[in-house]
């Protein structure tokens, strides 16, 4: 009894080990694409098939190298998407950046193809000394103003960040398009609950690095721990990231970009 009792804790331990080192390896290589399907009576027909890439938290330094950006951007044009959002997090928290780096960032990030433009967000506590980055990588800020989609058709889109949520409802009082709110933290969603929004983008949280199942809820330091959830009539989706904070390691998590895909009901 002792003898079997000893195994299974060897075994255990073993797997343990095994946990750990794929989690510090082969967890954090490759990026996936999650393919996402809204349907939605606020489009007009034009815009049914409309493709939009949102990538998020590429953190740079950390386990993101040169390497990975790369294929990032070969990832993201794969899809040919019409919308490019990037919702924050673009360098490592306190990583010093060289000129050589930020050129080649600057380079890689140009090469991204959308046909109706590239846009993002950013965590103004840690992301505005990088803004210059991405506006010379051709990104448009939605902090300044919303982008509105085929503005002179019934239904089309409008992708509004949590900064300017006052000014584009008040100037938009009678829109009837699908608006979606681009927001780098989730937990910061509740303050804009009032606006019913028909969907979130954020980053952030990275949905935990480490996915356990059950657990999830106590790992992610946030009240939304899902990657995706409904609430009310607006649908909240969580990126995976790109990169790693704390511990360059990822269990059941791999670097995800997410893919929506709007269709007219």
């Amino acid at each position: 009894m002792k003898k079997r009792k000893l195994r299974w804790q060897i075994k255990l331990i073993l797997f343990l080990i095994l946990l750990v080192v794929y989690s510090f390896t082969l967890g954090t290589k490759g990026i996936f694409v999650k393919e996402y399907k809204l349907e939605t009576n606020k489009i007009n027909s034009k815009l049914d098939g409309i493709k939009i890439i949102q990538f998020s938290d590429l953190l740079y330094g950390s386990s993101t190298k040169k390497k990975t950006v790369s294929s990032l951007i070969k990832k993201i044009n794969i899809t040919k998407p019409d919308i490019v959002i990037f919702t924050g997090g673009l360098i490592k928290n306190r990583y010093n950046l060289t000129d050589k780096e930020e050129d080649f960032l600057i380079k890689e990030l140009s090469n991204i193809n959308s046909e109706l433009g590239k846009y993002y967000v950013l965590d103004k506590n840690i992301d505005t000394t990088y803004e210059d980055i991405l506006t010379k990588s051709g990104f448009i800020s939605l902090h300044n103003e919303e982008q509105i989609f085929y503005k002179s058709i019934n239904n089309p889109i409008a992708i509004i960040s949590n900064t300017n949520c006052k000014k584009f409802f008040s100037n938009n009082k009678d829109f009837n398009g699908f608006k979606i709110l681009a927001i780098n933290n989730p937990n910061k969603y509740d303050n804009y609950k009032k606006y019913n929004f028909d969907a979130v983008f954020s980053g952030h949280t990275l949905n935990g690095q480490i996915y356990i199942p059950k657990l999830n809820n106590y790992i992610i330091n946030s009240k939304y721990y899902k990657p995706y959830q409904k609430i009310n009539n607006t649908k909240l989706f969580i990126n995976n990231g790109i990169g790693t904070k704390y511990l360059p390691a990822r269990l059941f998590n791999h670097p995800t970009i997410n893919l929506y895909r709007l269709y007219k009901k």
